[in-house]
């Protein structure tokens, strides 16, 4: 990893197994910050949780080694939860065990989660709790206390505070739960759509929420075409825009003016969110990419329709779909991170395609 802004100390006196990037530094300095009482800037407010476990870790003889402990500790407890998710997901056909197996081996020995386990940066904690969470929103809808929903719900709005990613994951364990649980059509439609109404209200007019995602530019990056942030590869041309106004109401204008242009936008914004490739990895690198993801990708669509039935496999959907919505309205990373952020989920999906064909292709055979 690379870019690290910070004072050049904590390269020296931070063991090589603990790794920096870019943005280690604001979570670094707001740990600090804490610590010493001083205020967050703008953008550190956006991450106080994850900066406050920072602080935690830092409060321990200044030193890392807890935080990244503590990542590597919920990344094993979120490759549980999925491995049981798909467990149960599989649980009316005799590869559950199998399913369960293939999902923690498609998550444990990704390359690629290694290094962020072992990196003062958001990715690794938050990609296990959205895997925790997608376990608990299903496990509190099958509890006989309803209490289980709000402290599950109140996890779930914690998660915001790791990274604004998470805001998302609100309304889709709202939409899960009221799909789930209510019965007629008519109340499931008017909660779905309450759920959906109160998110819009949060995001237009609820200031704090407001300004992290106006940091983000959405309107700007529509204007401009950016598929990947700050890369003029499969960069879209689009209309004439007033690059002055970038509230979300004009950019939400400039879409209805020009529907085709934002479609083929958005299009384009969720094949490199799927294909993970980037310029700026070695041929290996992408190569592995194309191997591991579009594979995986393929066979959790269908999965996806296979196992549709199952809550586990509803919910990792839903997870799925909140998540690219939020690529699909703003923007890649350049690094390919936020594709991470539900691939455990996409390795639920797709080995629950492949336990749902296998056994009805043993069903098939048994009766011939």
């Amino acid at each position: 990893m690379h870019g690290f802004s910070g004072p050049a100390e904590w390269r020296a006196e931070t063991p090589a197994g603990i790794r920096f990037t870019g943005d280690s530094w604001r979570y670094i300095e707001g740990g600090e910050k804490i610590i010493d009482g001083r205020p967050f800037d703008k953008t550190q407010k956006s991450y106080m949780g994850y900066i406050a476990v920072t602080a935690a870790s830092l409060s321990c003889g200044h030193t890392l080694f807890p935080l990244i402990f503590l990542q590597i500790i919920m990344a094993c407890i979120a490759c549980a939860a999925v491995m049981n998710a798909a467990f149960e997901a599989n649980a009316a056909n005799r590869f559950a065990f199998h399913a369960a197996v293939a999902t923690g081996l498609l998550f444990a020995l990704n390359p690629e989660f290694s290094a962020w386990h072992t990196a003062v940066m958001t990715e690794s904690l938050y990609t296990s709790v959205v895997c925790v969470i997608a376990w608990l929103a299903v496990w509190a809808t099958e509890r006989k206390t309803a209490v289980r929903i709000p402290e599950i719900f109140a996890l779930t709005f914690l998660t915001a505070f790791i990274r604004p990613t998470g805001w998302i994951l609100l309304p889709a364990v709202a939409i899960y739960w009221a799909v789930n649980l209510l019965k007629s059509v008519w109340s499931k439609l008017v909660a779905v759509v309450c759920v959906i109404a109160i998110f819009l209200t949060m995001a237009f007019a609820g200031r704090s929420f407001n300004e992290g995602i106006q940091k983000e530019s959405p309107s700007v990056k529509l204007y401009t075409g950016e598929v990947v942030w700050q890369e003029d590869l499969w960069r879209v041309k689009m209309p004439p825009a007033d690059l002055a106004k970038t509230d979300l109401t004009s950019g939400l204008l400039y879409g209805i003016r020009h529907p085709v242009a934002s479609a083929w936008l958005v299009v384009k914004r969720l094949a490199v969110m799927f294909l993970r490739i980037r310029p700026s990895y070695s041929w290996k690198h992408n190569l592995f990419l194309l191997v591991y993801h579009v594979p995986l990708t393929l066979l959790a669509f269908i999965g996806a329709w296979l196992g549709w039935k199952s809550r586990h496999i509803r919910m990792a959907t839903a997870f799925v779909i909140a998540h690219a919505v939020v690529v699909a309205l703003t923007f890649n990373d350049n690094d390919g991170r936020f594709t991470l952020y539900f691939t455990p989920l996409l390795g639920l999906l797709a080995a629950t395609a492949v336990a749902a064909a296998v056994d009805r292709l043993k069903i098939a055979s048994n009766h011939l």
